[in-house]
């Protein structure tokens, strides 16, 4: 029998996104096992993970643990979980209408961990989930918020409005990673094509083609789209200007 028989979509999807969550969040307890009923975790004021132990919370899913000599602090103290995560897909399955307002807040929560500090891919083209997501994939796609392809999955437009809260997508539904992404690369390709033949011989004319001083350049030189004469105040170089370094070189060995 489908375990998603027992119990509505929603309310599956709901206990699968909690453990992902919760697993995530404990993963980091040396006393007991990541996921486990019991495994603590702080939150550490850290945006997601404060937005992920609220929701926790309104599920009943974690309990505050306070200090010893703090007994009133309930929030800027630990939390542990009141069930295992094997636990939460079933007992949410049960006890979750399906027109619950809060999944849409635990799917924001759940987004905004995975996607963002765990490795989960917020683009449109298909992915392959780790082991850790599958489940919680297979329950979004029955849901409708993401799409099997094959072994790989993508995400469909009724996750937009979530990926907009965190923001990954933008509201025309596209992903901010893929157009930082081809910007990158139209930058290059215009960097390549106009750059300044000294600037060529300087750095790309003997092998191998070294970053730094690309990146050097690129500081000094390339601004707004185009190359301008060397500027006496160095900026602060940027995690751009090192993609846009490797990129120039990849074109320079004719890795285009």
């Amino acid at each position: 029998m489908e375990l998603v028989a027992l119990g509505n979509v929603q309310g599956r999807l709901c206990g699968e996104l909690a453990a992902s969550i919760a697993r995530y969040l404990t993963q980091g307890d040396t006393e007991a096992e990541a996921g486990s009923e019991g495994a603590t975790y702080y939150h550490e004021s850290e945006p997601a993970f404060e937005d992920a132990t609220r929701i926790l919370k309104e599920f009943g899913l974690v309990r505050p643990v306070p200090r010893d000599d703090k007994p009133d602090e309930t929030w800027y103290c630990r939390h542990a979980l009141t069930m295992s995560c094997e636990t939460m897909p079933a007992r949410l399955a049960c006890a979750i209408p399906a027109d619950d307002e809060r999944i849409e807040a635990l799917l924001s929560a759940f987004l905004a961990i995975a996607c963002q500090h765990d490795g989960l891919s917020s683009e449109r083209a298909p992915f392959t989930p780790p082991s850790d997501y599958r489940a919680a994939l297979r329950a979004l796609a029955r849901a409708g918020y993401a799409q099997a392809v094959g072994s790989a999955y993508r995400w469909t437009d009724k996750t937009g409005p979530a990926m907009e809260r965190i923001e990954a997508w933008d509201q025309q539904g596209r992903s901010l990673a893929t157009l930082r992404e081809e910007d990158r690369l139209a930058q290059a390709d215009a960097a390549w094509r106009t750059m300044p033949e000294t600037i060529r011989r300087a750095h790309f004319g003997k092998q191998p083609v070294r970053v730094v001083p690309v990146v050097e350049a690129l500081t000094m030189s390339w601004r707004d789209g185009a190359w301008h004469p060397v500027t006496r105040e160095v900026p602060a170089v940027s995690d751009g200007q090192i993609a846009l370094a490797r990129r120039l070189i990849d074109l320079a060995q004719g890795r285009g």
